[in-house]
């Protein structure tokens, strides 16, 4: 996870923000809610329904709970959620590898472009850099939308001119979805006046032009990313394993023994909440990090990065 943290496991334990508590406290007092109220309803109503026990209510309730106790067993819930989040957890990690940063380029291009003549092209090009960011991560990040709900928004922020948000509205009529790549067209088009002009070297034209590239492709594996999802096929499964374990927990795990007052789950369920602790935090753990650029505690944190980028000029 992204959030920061150190210290002692029995500290790491407390921790609320990013935390398994703060994931699954919902769905485990839900979880709870219904698993009481079964214990204490089913008694008093096989008190009313069948009092002198001669329909055998209270046997055929004790039979469901041991049948689904049994297919508990019966469903792979560690394996289904093994092979969901490993898979999410590489899509994710492959996500952040997309974000790529400006400095690359632009340490190149004090290279390319060394003189003072050339001051504001590198000025220009190192916005025409952050531009493409805000355009692309805009399409993909809830907060970078948040911050630039329209192309007005980012003239406010200096990335963008009036002229230049012409061009891109022209572009954006016929090829939506793609007027990010122009900003980097532009940066060409800068490169090669300068070189014409005598005011660049030759020599580092092919690095930076392939520094530019592996930018560009960055930001198109990222978009690829956004276009293709985890097959909701595959989130359902995992969904509908773990949340079906635990509905047979909630008759399963009841203590049919009610003379037994030593047992612990005569009065609590411990071991069933550590389990739905462990199985739902788990599975929450796949769908958070299924949408890295959303509004959870660890996408702050990407956020941060977005932030730096988009103001670096």
């Amino acid at each position: 996870m992204t959030i920061s943290y150190s210290g002692n496991s029995f500290r790491l334990l407390l921790r609320w923000k990013g935390s398994i508590w703060r994931s699954v406290w919902r769905e485990l007092f839900l979880f709870l809610i219904l698993f009481y109220s079964i214990r204490f309803s089913a008694p008093h109503f096989f008190n009313w329904a069948d009092p002198d026990e001669t329909k055998g209510y209270r046997k055929i309730f004790k039979v469901m709970c041991n049948e689904f106790h049994e297919y508990t067993k019966m469903i792979p819930l560690t394996f289904l959620l093994g092979f969901y989040v490993s898979n999410v957890v590489s899509r994710w990690w492959r996500q952040f590898e997309c974000l790529k940063w400006p400095e690359d380029f632009l340490s190149i291009l004090c290279l390319l472009l060394p003189s003072k003549e050339s001051r504001p092209a590198r000025h220009q090009i190192a916005r025409y850099l952050n531009l493409t960011c805000a355009l692309a991560w805009r399409d993909v990040s809830t907060k970078i939308r948040l911050r630039f709900p329209s192309l007005t928004n980012i003239i406010d922020a200096g990335l963008l001119t009036e002229k230049e948000y012409e061009k891109l509205q022209d572009i954006n009529e016929p090829s939506p979805g793609i007027r990010w790549l122009t900003p980097l067209h532009w940066v060409q088009q800068l490169i090669d006046a300068e070189i014409a002009a005598g005011r660049g070297s030759v020599n580092y034209v092919s690095v930076a032009m392939n520094e530019l590239k592996a930018f560009r492709i960055s930001f198109r594996r990222l978009y690829c990313h956004d276009w293709v999802c985890v097959p909701l096929v595959y989130t359902q499964v995992a969904a509908l394993a773990t949340y079906s374990y635990f509905f047979f927990c909630l008759f399963g795990r009841q203590d049919l023994n009610h003379d037994d007052f030593y047992s612990l789950d005569a009065f609590f369920p411990l071991f069933t909440v550590v389990q739905f602790l462990f199985f739902v935090g788990w599975f929450k753990v796949g769908q958070d990090l299924m949408r890295p650029f959303g509004l959870d505690d660890d996408d702050r944190q990407k956020w941060k990065t977005l932030c730096f980028t988009c103001n670096f000029f």
